[in-house]
């Protein structure tokens, strides 16, 4: 329901462009890159060769080459050494702002209430802290619930707020393996109820499932970007 669901429900891609990387290094895993204007995903590429270097390389020409305002990539492990690299990459070009993705930090504002329901009488919602074990489960589920908004608009005529909504565009190649990726990720038992997944390592091992690089690059676009600030010019020394 979601390829081409701005086409079929008329909005546009707006706002910010946002690119995320999932590195990896020599070896079977694949490294991972998305990109979305608004809500509409524009790109979903993997690279399959290259040590985690040229891989860095590679995902930062990209964003470069796609005019990118918001880019951020997985560090989780080996990925906190490219930051130098990262930032190198981008000197002199001040309309594009990075952040590292660590999807095991608690999450993003943690007391703010998921879901809100807009009637005075319900005072126990539940807030982000309640519900998710950290940033990586907190992502993966706003893309779940952007999908499932998308798919009440197209099959049932709902009417929802675009920003709410998600696209992926048909000239995508990847499509049929992100797909595969998103719709096999294994929800982890939680003994408080929040909710978790299984690491990529035990996905691997318990479950003999890759790395789902893809599907990594297009959860970490959900984090909201940072908005970039125009500058204040010292309008003396300028003149």
């Amino acid at each position: 329901a979601c390829i081409d669901a701005h086409k079929k429900l008329g909005f546009k891609g707006m706002g910010s462009k946002m690119a995320a990387h999932d590195p990896s290094d020599t070896g079977p895993d694949n490294k991972g890159f998305a990109a979305r204007h608004g809500s509409v995903v524009t790109h979903v590429l993997e690279k399959a060769d290259g040590d985690i270097n040229e891989g860095g390389d590679w995902a930062t020409g990209l964003c470069i080459d796609l005019g990118i305002n918001n880019y951020t990539w997985d560090c989780d492990g080996m990925g906190v050494g490219l930051s130098r690299q990262t930032s190198e990459a981008f000197l002199g070009i001040k309309t594009i702002t990075l952040a590292m993705f660590k999807g095991s930090e608690s999450v993003d504002r943690p007391d703010d209430v998921y879901q809100p329901v807009f009637k005075k009488e319900i005072d126990n919602q539940k807030r982000n802290k309640d519900v998710f074990k950290n940033k990586r489960a907190q992502y993966y589920q706003m893309l779940r619930d952007r999908i499932y908004n998308t798919f009440r608009a197209i099959v049932h005529g709902e009417y929802k707020d675009p920003d709410t909504l998600i696209s992926f565009d048909s000239s995508i190649e990847s499509l049929s393996k992100l797909r595969a990726e998103l719709c096999r990720m294994p929800v982890k038992p939680n003994a408080n109820g929040l909710i978790e997944l299984y690491t990529k390592s035990i996905m691997k091992s318990r479950f003999k499932v890759d790395s789902p690089n893809l599907g990594d690059s297009v959860m970490m676009l959900m984090r909201e970007p940072v908005i970039i600030t125009p500058m204040t010019l010292d309008f003396e020394s300028e003149f």
